[in-house]
């Protein structure tokens, strides 16, 4: 049956027209909201969305930018690795011990004091020629009296004289150099310090520690060589409680510390050592086993000194593959002893040349041969042996005493330094004036 239609009235409707009518407004209000709310919302979405990608790519250009920017760091590491040092070489002579006796005290003699210059005229120009010149000045220059063996104190005439004749690195380090007390050691190192303007350096004595720490060097075109010097011992003498490093004693531990602290700063490392027997033409067991020790903490070059008699020069190899140019001894460089032996001594020509690696070695190593002549009063003085004549042997001092000629003395060098034996050499000058030396040696 088919449903009929209802007649009963809605219940909006049976409502006044004026609550019909806010019924209907409030109806469109919450319509209004409900859109607005809902525009809102894909306002937020369509926001998020773009801030999102927005980030997306700020990230993607940052993280860009980070990779170029290690791509560039690299690329300049990698520039620097490629890059080559300067190459560059100098020359530098060493000779061995400068020996006051009283002999030669009373050859320099003057009616004023003392004048020493005379001993090396003959000598000058091969030292004055090498960039860098070493020597070992076996006693103190103190400022007491002037005394020969068995206690020396040099007179400070003699500093002056080495100064002349070119020499730029002065070794201390020696057995003599307490005989007259500590006080004539500071005399020395106030000598020496006032050579600082003419371009030398002490080596071997300090003030106090600070003093020993600080590194000495000389710089020569571009290349920093660094020294240091040693001794066994000091004649029985004790080093001062208020300074134990005023001399440099053989110490393992000091020593193998102190080459390290060097190759920080320089490019190459000189040691010079005063060490062996007294007269024996051959180096020890102890001489060898020092001289390997030094090479393998980094040493470039050893120059030994004390045995006042040549002894043997060659290559040393240490284990850890290290290589240095080791001279035992360059026997006296002069003195009053009275041996053949102790005329002859050797002056040690090398050049230092460092690569484009920066490696800083030794090249064309030798050893020219010298011989201390007197015939008189005022005659002392050091010349090369290729110099030294029949006539100037029959004259010597020791003429009759023992066999000072020529063919004598050669043979005697002859067997000290075999293969490593040169002519008289002028070394080459890589470093042109005096006066350069000590302009540069004052640059940082």
């Amino acid at each position: 049956m088919k449903k009929q239609p209802s007649n009963r009235p809605s219940a909006n409707r049976q409502l006044p027209p004026s609550r019909r009518r806010e019924i209907a407004r409030r109806k469109r209000k919450r319509r209004r909201q409900i859109r607005r709310v809902s525009l809102l919302a894909v306002l937020a979405v369509v926001l998020i969305l773009f801030i999102s990608h927005g980030v997306s790519c700020a990230r993607q250009a940052l993280t860009q930018q980070a990779q170029n920017k290690t791509v560039q760091t690299t690329s300049s590491d990698n520039s620097n690795k490629k890059k080559t040092v300067k190459p560059g070489s100098l020359s530098l002579i060493a000779v061995g011990d400068n020996l006051m006796h009283n002999t030669l005290l009373a050859d320099a003699s003057t009616s004023d004091g003392y004048d020493f210059t005379p001993f090396y005229s003959q000598i000058k120009s091969y030292v004055q020629a090498a960039d860098i010149a070493v020597i070992n000045q076996e006693s103190p220059l103190g400022k007491g009296k002037a005394e020969g063996y068995p206690s020396f104190n040099t007179p400070q005439a003699c500093g002056d004289a080495l100064v002349d004749a070119g020499f730029d690195v002065i070794s201390q380090a020696n057995n003599h150099i307490m005989d007259t007390t500590s006080s004539a050691v500071y005399d020395t190192m106030d000598y020496w310090d006032s050579q600082a303007d003419k371009g030398v350096i002490r080596i071997g004595i300090s003030r106090d520690a600070d003093d020993r720490a600080t590194v000495r060097y000389l710089k020569r075109n571009g290349i920093k060589v660094g020294f240091l010097a040693y001794t066994y011992g000091l004649n029985g003498a004790k080093l001062p409680q208020s300074n134990p490093d005023l001399v440099s004693l053989i110490d393992k531990d000091k020593m193998k510390t102190e080459i390290a602290a060097v190759k920080k700063q320089c490019d190459a490392v000189v040691v010079v050592m005063h060490w062996g027997e007294e007269y024996h033409a051959t180096q020890n067991e102890e001489q060898e086993d020092l001289a390997e020790f030094l090479t393998e903490n980094g040493a470039t070059l050893i120059i030994g000194a004390h045995p006042h008699v040549c002894e043997p020069a060659g290559w040393v190899k240490s284990e850890n593959g290290n290589r240095a140019f080791c001279v035992y001894s360059l026997g006296n460089f002069i003195s009053g002893q009275n041996k053949a032996e102790t005329i002859v001594e050797g002056m040690l020509q090398v050049t230092l040349t460092r690569d484009e690696s920066g490696a800083v070695t030794v090249k064309n190593p030798g050893v020219m041969p010298l011989v201390c002549t007197s015939s008189s009063q005022r005659t002392f003085r050091v010349i090369p042996l290729d110099d030294y004549t029949e006539e100037m042997a029959a004259k010597h001092t020791l003429a009759g005493r023992c066999d000072v000629s020529p063919a004598n003395l050669r043979s005697i060098a002859e067997n000290a330094y075999g293969k490593y034996l040169i002519a008289k050499t002028i070394p080459k000058t890589y470093d042109t004036t005096y006066a350069e030396k000590s302009k540069e040696n004052s640059d940082s």
